[in-house]
């Protein structure tokens, strides 16, 4: 979305001029729009960090995730639940979360 919205033109590119003698490039031009704006580079380590945490990840730890933050069966609300499932204790997921929670952060470029 936020590509979209920095790409499209929101004025006339030449309003009541003549046309430029120059060639234009507007590859490049949409190159240095987004990789100049901060959001969309903040955004886009975001997802790229996220899918290399997933992509990266086992079994256990995909099963975690989608327990924890897509798919949430009923009666697995709280991280108790969640340990309860796997047969650990809160203390072990909780571990395991701050270490998923560190190399997101690593990946995403914030540590």
């Amino acid at each position: 979305m936020r590509e979209y919205e920095l790409l499209e033109s929101h004025e006339p590119d030449n309003a009541g001029a003549g046309k430029s003698n120059l060639p234009g490039n507007p590859i490049e031009r949409c190159a240095i729009k987004k990789f100049s704006d901060n959001r969309y580079n903040t955004l886009r380590n975001i997802v790229n960090g996220v899918d290399r945490l997933i992509d990266e990840s086992d079994e256990d730890t995909l099963e975690l995730l989608r327990f924890r933050y897509w798919d949430c069966p009923i009666g697995c609300y709280e991280w108790e639940d969640i340990a309860h499932y796997f047969g650990t204790s809160k203390t072990s997921i909780l571990r395991r979360r701050n270490a998923l929670i560190d190399k997101l952060a690593k990946y995403i470029g914030y540590v």
